[in-house]
């Protein structure tokens, strides 16, 4: 039996004590994940190529088999993609993951039964932590009591998942599969594929049909309209925070068309929508008019109560990226919930696997998913390659990984950090691209760490970060750093603010402040965007064919804005 099945076949109680079992000996378990991968994919033609059938350790597969970037797996993947089986692993191939990447390049990752069973693996044990916290918490929620009791939910008797059914969520998702190969194998995005195979699916506060809506606006307004119905909403989950303000925001504005289509069970007529769409979602539309009296009145109050504090008001838990550049927009959306919601990390992960599984709210880090991956780490500025087991408390490393999917020494391009160990497995949390470090004169910068500073720096000045993008600018030695704030700027100084956070990154990087007292670089400067920079960004990728809820907009850039955005 592989690791992940171990998990999958155990309830959540018994899935954490086996995951406290296997993290305890990191070493061992890695090594039965990488035999796991091999065995099944030995008979396959990358394989039989290397000789898996005859691979017994660690070191003879790192001496046996290379690195292998995307473009280095690409004929095989084709091949795939045309519907040939055994090709990177036994079999046929379930289902291509597209990726949106921050290169623009869109990628087909290949997904296996094994490597998608490998990841809910991974998400059972995401989700049985949450459960774990959350069941902790409700005993000490006086509004989620009063809901428990008005459904007469039996709290000793249900466990998290049971006890979403009774009740509902809001996902920021990206479409479903829409496409498909040559070979008739379907095309999709991750948090889609997450979606399917999630315990919550069916707690969905609206239509999983509007996850494949072509219109970005249409989107907006049905979800939020549809789970405006409700006010037992609990949890929200999006990716980037950033995205689910966006929706909160929206809803804001058109309250009262919102309000209007609830009253009266209608789907406003402005929405661009095909005739199929809109016949099929209005079969889902009643009128709900005592909720709409519920809305209308919070609207009375003000426009700033139509948020989800007041018309969610059971909500208890938040779960977003925490960490990295994306991280910055939890703070966005604080203000619009109570005090007492609890933040999670969604779980670092990518296209190619789900990584780490964060156990406790507001952990921007999490335990290295040991069960699902076989990892290899590159130490930054060393040449050497380590297995996690051999990782040090705040190291920071380059990820390569080998998954049950046919990427075999595959390098991410991210870097992570050590946070600690749970057991003597490594707590990992996500610092930036390792092709997003400022390294003008070798100093070495991670952008995120630019842009972390740069929030900070400005909520002291009172100002609210919406975006920033680093540019580094070879010919003059120093950053271009390019700001949208959230609100008017007024008569923003730009020549002393960037004197000020220069100064300040000075005092946060080393390296940094020493290439500027040796004039190797130069002092950085600010510059202002207009409003709407932002949503621009997002246009510009979707248009590319990546969904907004899974954009990771760069925070290094190759080339500066077009001049009609600067403010």
């Amino acid at each position: 039996m592989e690791v992940y099945d171990e998990i999958l076949s155990l309830n959540d109680k018994d899935a954490l004590k086996k995951w406290f079992q296997l993290s305890s000996d990191c070493k061992q378990t890695q090594h039965d994940v990488l035999m796991g991968i091999l065995d099944n994919a030995k008979d396959s033609e990358y394989g039989k190529k290397y000789d898996f059938a005859n691979i017994e350790s660690v070191e003879d597969f790192q001496n046996a088999v290379p690195f292998n970037e995307y473009e280095d797996l690409e004929v095989y993947i084709e091949k795939m993609a045309d519907g040939e089986a055994n090709v990177l692993f036994k079999g046929l191939t379930e289902f291509f993951i597209s990726t949106s990447g921050t290169t623009g390049k869109s990628k087909k990752i290949p997904e296996s039964h094994e490597s998608s069973e490998a990841k809910k693996s991974v998400l059972k044990l995401r989700n049985a932590f949450l459960g774990k916290i959350l069941l902790e918490n409700l005993q000490n929620s006086k509004k989620f009591m009063k809901l428990v009791q008005a459904k007469g939910i039996d709290l000793s008797k249900v466990n998290a998942n049971i006890l979403i059914n009774h009740v509902h969520y809001y996902s920021v998702t990206s479409a479903i599969p829409n496409k498909k190969t040559k070979g008739g194998i379907d095309i999709g995005f991750a948090s889609g594929k997450t979606f399917e195979t999630s315990d919550f699916a069916n707690s969905l506060s609206y239509p999983k049909e509007l996850m494949s809506l072509a219109d970005g606006e249409a989107t907006m307004y049905l979800t939020m309209l549809f789970a405006l119905r409700y006010d037992d909403v609990v949890l929200v989950t999006s990716n980037n925070a950033g995205r689910f303000y966006a929706r909160v925001k929206y809803a804001q504005v058109h309250a009262e068309e919102m309000i209007d289509d609830l009253r009266n069970g209608t789907i406003s007529s402005r929405l661009n929508l095909s005739e199929e769409e809109r016949s099929l979602l209005e079969s889902y539309m009643e009128p709900h008019e005592e909720r709409a009296d519920e809305l209308e009145d919070l609207l009375k109050r003000g426009r700033e109560y139509f948020i989800p504090k007041y018309y969610w008001p059971y909500l208890l838990v938040a779960r977003f990226w925490l960490s990295g550049s994306v991280g910055v927009n939890v703070d966005k959306v604080r203000p619009y919930f109570d005090e007492d919601v609890l933040y999670f990390d969604i779980g670092y992960g990518a296209s190619e696997g789900k990584l780490n599984i964060p156990m406790s709210n507001e952990m921007t880090y999490g335990t290295l998913a040991i069960n699902s991956i076989f990892f290899e780490f590159i130490p930054l500025g060393r040449d050497e390659i380590l297995t996690a087991d051999e990782l040090e408390d705040g190291g920071e490393y380059e990820i390569i990984l080998t998954n049950y999917g046919g990427l075999y020494r595959y390098p991410l391009h991210d870097i992570i950090k050590v946070k600690g160990f749970f057991g003597n497995t490594p707590n990992i949390e996500f610092l930036s691209k390792s092709r997003e470090i400022l390294n003008i004169a070798q100093e070495k910068v991670p952008a995120s760490q630019i842009l972390d500073n740069l929030n900070e720096f400005l909520t002291e000045k009172e100002y609210h970060l919406r975006q920033a993008q680093i540019y580094p600018n070879d010919a003059e030695l120093h950053y271009d750093i390019f700001i949208e704030l959230e609100e008017n700027a007024g008569s923003i100084d730009l020549v002393e603010l960037s004197a000020d956070f220069d100064k300040l990154l000075r005092s946060k990087a080393e390296l940094y402040d020493r290439n500027r007292k040796f004039e190797s670089l130069n002092q950085l400067k600010l510059y202002l965007m207009k409003n709407g920079w932002q949503s621009h960004l997002y246009d510009l990728r979707e248009a590319a064919g990546a969904p907004r809820s899974q954009v990771k907009l760069d925070a290094l850039i190759k080339e500066k804005p077009d001049d009609e955005w600067f403010a």
